[in-house]
């Protein structure tokens, strides 16, 4: 599959891509949120074992199955989507965690977005834990230039985000949009 119209917002946990990403839905551009947050708010809610510190297989498993599910959700859209994180950003999960990547490869070659792929760098200023975060920023910036080497290695074209306010940022993603 592969959906030119597919935006993917990517990078280090906490350089503010979620912020971003609402500033751009006050564009009025559909988005779709990180699946990694919304799994591990779930799965905390109902003590469930889908959290890395408990079984980080079964995290990366419900990752992957998420974010096939967003992709497939949107692709009768003509739209521009734009994805806070993308399917290839489950390779880097995988890495990170020590599992078999090869399910998650497959899956990054087999869903397709824009060759065109916006990162935000690490960026320690604006870095917080929270209560899914819980990453130091040096981790946190390490899992970041993982993803940027994953996505440049599925041949896809990198934009590097400025780091600016996120009104800032959103506008220059748009630049490349319009």
């Amino acid at each position: 599959m592969n959906h030119k119209n597919y935006f993917v917002l990517t990078g280090a946990m906490g350089a503010g891509k979620s912020t971003v990403l609402s500033a751009l839905k006050a564009l009025k551009l559909s988005c779709v949120d990180e699946p990694a947050r919304e799994i591990l708010a779930e799965q905390r809610y109902i003590n469930g074992k889908g959290v890395p510190e408990i079984n980080a297989q079964l995290f990366t498993d419900l990752l992957l199955s998420r974010a096939i599910y967003q992709y497939k959700q949107y692709q009768n859209k003509t739209e521009i989507v734009i994805f806070d994180r993308g399917i290839p950003d489950n390779i880097a999960y995988a890495q990170l965690f020590r599992l078999d990547t090869e399910v998650y490869i497959n899956a990054g070659n087999n869903y397709k977005y824009n060759a065109t792929v916006f990162f935000l760098p690490p960026w320690e200023a604006i870095y917080k834990n929270d209560e899914e975060r819980k990453m130091t920023f040096a981790q946190a910036k390490q899992f970041g230039l993982s993803v940027k080497a994953i996505y440049e290695n599925l041949g896809y074209e990198i934009i590097e985000v400025p780091m600016q306010s996120p009104q800032a940022r959103a506008e220059f993603i748009m630049q490349y949009l319009l």
